[in-house]
């Protein structure tokens, strides 16, 4: 879906910039492109000005194909392996599904080599797909040097071990971010990947767009435009931040790494004044645990959001193949669900709580989601759900608020023998009289029919999760009269069977 978006309008960026040219006015161009049948033009303009994409870690070049099948507008696909019996693989899968080797092209190479290899900007990739069975750490540097000005790059990691907290030295060592192992942990794993590649990219002049960036089962994927501009990337500082994580209850603060003084385009950028919270947790009086950098601006430009989501739910229907000319997916229903989510999100804002985790501090019962955000609501903050997370909202509120709103709520169910226990964070934390009183009516947003889609789908069957990573397995195949070794999957023996 965001590579059917990206080839769209970056066509559509083309027809622009060639239009200006000629000296039409912005209002003309908008009128000239605007009953553009964007979907076919790309398909027709595919063989000259189509996308040239690398898979970087393609395996047997199953994604590759699909890339090529379902996506209009590309024009090549480099499907690039390190192992050699995958790239076998990957030539009898294109001959098989009968698509154009000279387009869908296999090849044996070293990931990070090749992207180094195409980082003139005559070389560089339109798409670069960079999904390595852990962390994408390692070829981050490449790949923002790979992809072309203004082109896509799709990141998968899956070392959410690392990214959560249970190594915060290995975190550091390959993202030079410390997570805090706090209830948000999944979205700062998100954070801390699009900090790297904002890092990566600002070595060499170029900065990151976040398209869409998500949590999803055991694994998260970032889609992200990649620009060259060393004055945007004088910003840098701005879209980082550090977290003030508390030890004794869910409190946090965000500090921003750096601060622009003076009026636009007339001011300075300089390190950040702070700190921005207290000496100690004002809830507890426990210590905070420094996390960090992560990234703080927006992680989705919901442009592309609610587009894919509108088409997403085209390709739903029962009709769908006839209105949209695509196959309906298994997965189609999911992925409204999840673009729902996320189009429901507050942007601006970063990090989230979870009802479980301030329940289970208080030693109290927890309340509704909806009850609490509609306290939220009626004392003037704004809140919305998250997409990874069912129990989990995201507020503009700071913390002292959200813990009077749970004082409020343990008045009206009073905690057990737990919460009562000296010195512990609930008894510090209801020992003070909230100051806002919490009124938990809930408001008109509240009552209105919410959208029915799966957001939070379950897992499609038992024990599902990641398995265990393609390991060599040596075998022995007369070849000439020589001995080879390499890797064998199990598809492979058995269509050789």
């Amino acid at each position: 879906m965001m590579l059917r978006l990206f080839a769209e309008r970056r066509l559509r960026d083309k027809e622009a910039k060639r239009l200006k040219k000629e000296g039409l006015t912005p209002e003309q161009v908008t009128a000239q492109l605007a009953d553009v049948d964007w979907t076919a033009r790309v398909a027709e303009t595919a063989a000259e000005e189509g996308l040239v994409v690398l898979d970087a870690l393609a395996a047997s070049g199953l994604r590759s194909i699909r890339y090529f099948k379902e996506v209009p507008g590309i024009k090549k696909i480099v499907v690039n392996d390190l192992e050699e019996p995958a790239v076998e693989q990957a030539h009898r899968n294109v001959a098989y599904n009968r698509v154009d080797p000279t387009r869908v092209v296999p090849q044996q190479g070293n990931a990070t080599l090749v992207m180094y290899q195409h980082a003139e900007s005559r070389e560089q990739f339109d798409v670069i797909d960079v999904d390595p069975y852990g962390s994408a750490a390692p070829f981050m540097d490449a790949a923002v040097q790979a992809v072309a000005n203004g082109g896509l790059l799709c990141v998968t990691c899956t070392d959410l071990a690392v990214l959560n907290g249970n190594h915060p030295e290995v975190c550091w060592g390959k993202y030079r971010a410390m997570p805090t192992k706090a209830r948000y942990m999944h979205e700062m794993a998100v954070r801390i990947v699009l900090q790297a590649l904002e890092t990566q990219a600002n070595r060499y002049r170029r900065y990151i767009v976040p398209l869409l960036s998500v949590g999803i089962d055991f694994y998260l994927r970032v889609f992200v435009r990649v620009f060259t501009s060393p004055a945007e990337v004088k910003k840098a500082s701005l879209k980082m931040a550090y977290v003030h994580q508390s030890l004794g209850c869910g409190s946090f603060y965000l500090q921003t790494a750096g601060k622009y003084s003076g009026d636009a385009g007339n001011g300075s950028y300089q390190a950040s004044t702070g700190p921005t919270c207290p000496p100690v947790c004002p809830e507890t009086g426990a210590a905070f645990r420094l996390g960090g950098p992560i990234w703080s601006a927006p992680m989705h430009d919901m442009e592309w959001v609610l587009e894919a989501l509108g088409r997403a739910e085209e390709q739903a229907g029962a009709d769908a193949e006839v209105k949209t000319g695509l196959a309906p997916l298994p997965t189609t229903e999911r992925m409204v669900g999840l673009l729902t989510a996320v189009s429901e999100e507050l942007v601006d804002v970063p990090l989230h709580y979870t009802l479980q985790d301030m329940a289970g501090t208080l030693h109290c019962t927890c309340p509704r989601v909806d009850d609490v955000k509609a306290a939220l609501i009626n004392a003037g903050y704004r809140v919305s759900s998250q997409h990874k997370e069912p129990r989990a909202f995201k507020t503009d509120a700071p913390p002292e608020v959200m813990w009077d709103i749970m004082r409020c709520w343990v008045q009206k169910h009073p905690v057990g023998p737990r919460g009562q226990k000296e010195n512990s964070p609930a008894a510090k934390i209801l020992a003070k009289a909230p100051k806002l009183q919490a009124n938990f009516s809930w408001p008109p947003e509240l009552l209105a029919p919410k959208k029915k889609v799966s957001r939070y789908p379950p897992n499609p069957e038992a024990f599902w999760g990641p398995k265990s990573k393609a390991k060599g397995r040596k075998r022995k195949v007369e070849e000439g009269g020589r001995e080879k070794e390499g890797l064998e999957g199990a598809r492979e023996t058995t269509m050789k069977e």
